[in-house]
């Protein structure tokens, strides 16, 4: 008898350390779903550090100003409240394990992206974008057509 308790205890206790470890629970957001959101916080993020850079020169705190609103728009695309993304994010944290699976699609789906576009130097490149990776400011120094939108209103009025 005492036997049979052990086995059933072992067995018991066998099959609740083999449960669901790599879930979530339900009011935490998906690891597909938190890895979108997360990479286009990072797209975003990117954006306007890019925008900072070039030509806006906006303050460090305006900046981030900036970047707050996009990331609720993010929030507000991927249909989750701000408390589910901080509540989500702290369960993540909290486990590092799921954390690093969550970063690294999100890194594996930048990497993507960013192999799509290209390497600079690339013949097939634009030429804006070659020239960017030789000399950071070209489009304020060499002449490039520009489209402009105005200039055939602008013909049309004068020709009538």
């Amino acid at each position: 008898m005492k036997n049979i308790t052990r086995l059933l205890t072992g067995l018991l206790l066998f099959l609740f350390s083999c449960g669901e470890g790599d879930s979530v629970p339900r009011n935490i957001i998906g690891k597909e779903k938190m890895s979108a959101i997360l990479v286009d916080m990072t797209l975003a993020d990117a954006y306007s550090n890019e925008l900072m850079v070039q030509a806006l020169r906006l303050p460090d705190s305006l900046r981030q100003e900036k970047v707050k609103v996009f990331y609720k728009q993010i929030l507000d695309l991927h249909k989750v409240s701000i408390k589910e993304f901080t509540t989500s994010y702290a369960y993540y944290e909290s486990h590092p394990d799921k954390l690093r699976d969550v970063f690294q699609v999100v890194q594996a789906d930048i990497s993507a992206r960013k192999n799509k576009l290209g390497n600079p130097i690339d013949e097939n490149a634009p030429l804006l974008f070659r020239l960017k990776s030789i000399f950071p400011y070209a489009e304020k120094v060499i002449a490039l057509p520009r489209t402009d939108t105005i200039r055939p209103f602008v013909k049309r009025a004068l020709v009538k």
